[in-house]
């Protein structure tokens, strides 16, 4: 794919042409204040069961990250969204390329990731957060973030947590046209095209995407270059009133270089993901449905180190992988008081580089790694009237592959909801989890370790829902996690190793709609993490983190206002010097005027008061100093328009 800059101005000069003869007017913003006036503070998921549910009757912890809140902050990435979640948080080193972000919910960085309801991590990869695989965010209808631990309907990973993007289904004809500019050399021009022929619904979708070097809060200027293409496709096909098939593709490109100033280090790279899905849903009758799902991924990752000695490149890492996932879940209604869920899964995950192997006699020889794991689950749940639900379920995981014979598992789960009244309900749960072993922490011949076991653990859950009124709600949420299973990294031994982890937490949520135009949100989540061997309590996680956000529409504005406060970090081993700030606030402001029906210009600045404030650090290594940290971008604009015909 070489989708050129040059090729999408083309594109938007010949959709331009074309305006008199296709315009299809849209008010967005009517349909935005119309949805205002519903207050829907009840949103309907299906992440925690697998079907959909109002967000109360769910029985779990869910943030709900809906299409409106995505427009009207211009989230260019699902990272830049997920921000505003609480109890998630990113490490990031904000230089292109270099290190994928990495998530964390409830404290873990084991989360699994679903597009459609279909896992995309790659399990036993370590890049199990791709968010690359998505550049379309207008293509997203809602994503669903379920904290705590949900192994028995998604396996291995889904310890933290899961992150479910949902895309739009329902095309309507038209073609959006997006070009923005703004601060840190940043340029990025968008296309898509929608509509439907007949029984075949359609979306096709192009983006670039330029930046160049930036400044941290501190007005220090990091170096770097990166240039995005991406593109996409989907179709759906109905084949009958109660069966459709649905077939996602997309496919990116990234090139970029930066200089580590920290190491004096001149790196340059590309990235390259691509990825296939196809989901076939058939509803049998009116009791019993099926879904099928496969989806395949291959994700490059490379990196060039310079040496100024002899001026030549050299890898600086070099990460190739694939994933197969093949799913199957059937889902039967019995009457008004159960519900059963069964499936299985399969999944492949495979090095594309090889590995270095060892014999007792010293010779070597290459091999490709690969890990396989096939699964079965089963849930029920079981309504014993109008204010009583019990979901329970079971799942057997039975992985291979590699070199080392590993452990198959069984986990359980049990969730009891109680309906107060309409308004109130309060659920208890249990979930076990289980985490495969990477490759890399299996194998690599630096840190390997071939005799690690996978995590096992519990997670306990209490939480409460409260609608006040009909325009305000309140809920709170309780966990505690323990393992004596982990894994994690020894500092001393310089390898991966089995340990324990304890955490616990809590997050609360008041959500309010003043007015058909005022819209307000403020939550807050507090974390306590110990893990013996790991380093993660150097002060990377935050002991308390409060979100807070307000939105306003009305006639032709929408404008909105987000901020996140990371408030004392947690872990007995924090240095004091380690990070520019363990307290502070980062607040971002999007702007949205629509002078017409199919016109949108925007603005958007993010980090509004110009914070000071890293998500990774070397300065709490010995050697290094106050400064060795590295610095999120300082306040920074873009300003577009999208037009729409």
């Amino acid at each position: 794919m070489n989708l050129s800059k040059k090729k999408l101005a083309m594109c938007i000069c010949l959709a331009t042409l074309n305006l008199g003869n296709n315009y299809v007017g849209a008010t967005e913003a009517t349909e935005t204040v119309e949805q205002l006036k519903s207050y829907n503070l009840d949103e309907v998921v299906i992440t925690a069961t697998k079907r959909e549910e109002n967000l109360t009757d769910a029985n779990a912890n869910i943030s709900v990250i809906t299409k409106e809140d995505i427009e009207r902050m211009h989230y260019n990435t699902i990272e830049e969204a997920l921000r505003t979640v609480t109890g998630i948080q990113f490490l990031d080193y904000n230089l292109p390329g270099y290190s994928m972000s990495k998530v964390r919910i409830n404290g873990s960085d084991q989360v699994v990731v679903l597009i459609d309801g279909v896992r995309v991590s790659m399990t036993g990869t370590g890049q199990t957060y791709p968010f690359h695989l998505v550049s379309d965010m207008e293509n997203i209808e809602r994503i669903e973030v379920l904290k705590g631990s949900a192994s028995v309907l998604y396996g291995s990973d889904a310890k933290g947590g899961v992150i479910n993007i949902i895309t739009k289904k329902d095309t309507e004809p038209k073609t959006k046209i997006t070009t923005s500019t703004g601060s840190f050399g940043k340029e990025e021009y968008k296309i898509s095209t929608e509509g439907s022929l007949g029984d075949t619904s359609y979306r096709i979708y192009g983006q670039k995407a330029i930046s160049g070097k930036f400044k941290d809060g501190n007005d220090i200027e990091w170096k770097a270059h990166d240039n995005s293409e991406n593109i996409g496709v989907m179709l759906k096909q109905d084949l009958s009133d109660n069966a459709n098939i649905i077939l996602n593709y997309t496919n990116g490109d990234d090139d970029f270089s930066f200089l580590d100033h920290l190491y004096n280090q001149d790196i340059k790279g590309e990235a390259k993901s691509r990825n296939l899905q196809i989901i076939y849903n058939q509803k049998i009758d009116d009791s019993l449905s099926n879904v099928l799902s496969y989806n395949n991924a291959k994700f490059e990752h490379v990196g060039l180190l310079h040496n100024s000695r002899d001026d030549s490149w050299g890898n600086f890492w070099n990460n190739r992988y694939k994933s197969t996932v093949i799913n199957d879940t059937l889902t039967k209604i019995f009457g008004d008081t159960h519900v059963v869920t069964v499936g299985l899964e399969h999944i492949k995950s495979e090095n594309l580089n090889p590995s270095t192997v060892w014999t007792p006699d010293y010779r070597s020889y290459e091999t490709y790694q690969s890990l396989k794991n096939t699964s079965y689950f089963l849930q029920d749940e079981w309504m014993f009237d109008d204010k009583w639900k019990l979901t329970s379920g079971i799942r057997y995981d039975d992985p291979s592959g590699g070199l080392v014979e590993l452990e198959s598992n069984t986990a359980k789960s049990f969730n009891l909801g109680y309906n107060f009244t309409d308004d109130t309900n309060i659920y208890i749960a249990y979930n076990d989890y289980f985490v495969l072993p990477s490759m890399y922490q299996l194998y690599d011949t630096n840190y390997g370790n071939a005799k690690l076991l996978p995590e096992e653990g519990k997670n306990y859950e209490v939480g409460i829902n409260h609608k006040i009124d009909d325009s305000s709600m309140i809920n709170a949420h309780y966990f505690k996690r323990d393992s004596d299973r982990n894994i994690g990294f020894d500092v001393k031994e310089d390898t991966y190793v089995n340990d324990s982890e304890k955490a616990h937490g809590f997050d609360i949520q008041y959500e309010k709609y003043f007015d058909d135009s005022w819209h307000g949100l403020l939550s807050w989540s507090r974390l306590s993490y110990t893990n013996k061997k790991g380093t993660t309590d150097y002060g990377y996680l935050p002991k308390n983190m409060v979100t807070v956000g307000v939105d306003y529409t009305k006639d032709k504005w929408n404008i909105g206002l987000d901020g996140k406060g990371f408030i004392g970090r947690d872990g007995n081993k924090v240095e004091s010097k380690g990070w520019p700030s363990d307290n502070y606030w980062v607040f971002n402001l999007g702007l949205n005027y629509k002078p017409e029906d199919n016109l949108k210009v925007f603005a958007k600045v993010n980090n509004l008061f110009n914070q000071e404030y890293a998500e990774q650090t070397n300065a709490i290594w010995w050697g290094s100093k106050p400064g060795d940290w590295y610095g999120m971008p300082g306040r920074n604009f873009v300003v577009g328009m999208e037009y729409e015909f």
